[in-house]
């Protein structure tokens, strides 16, 4: 494949290639640590990520599930009332527990 017009590059295509050639000079001990970096800062941001997702899968899923039970036959204002309370305590713990690590 032939090498392609510096003129024929997108804006996006040029500062990738700029970030490509930047790495390309750097020594070996420079690149070993400029990953490790990366590497590093994805992780933390993952997790707090990972974290803030977790809280909000949760709350939906156990609102959805209350809703799911409250149409069922049977079940009246006063035991919905009861579940509730109960998912809400369990979810408060969870979040409880999270905190704490």
């Amino acid at each position: 494949m032939g090498k392609k017009r510096n003129c024929r590059r997108t804006t996006d295509e040029n500062i990738i290639h700029e970030k490509a050639v930047k790495m390309r000079k750097m020594t070996d001990s420079k690149l070993v640590h400029y990953v490790e970096d990366k590497v590093e800062k994805a992780k933390s941001e993952g997790f707090n990520k990972g974290k803030e997702v977790k809280a909000e899968t949760l709350q939906y899923t156990i609102t959805d599930f209350a809703e799911e039970i409250g149409r069922m036959k049977g079940i009246g204002m006063v035991t919905m009332s009861k579940i509730r309370e109960l998912a809400d305590r369990r979810l408060e713990e969870l979040k409880n527990a999270d905190q704490r690590r």
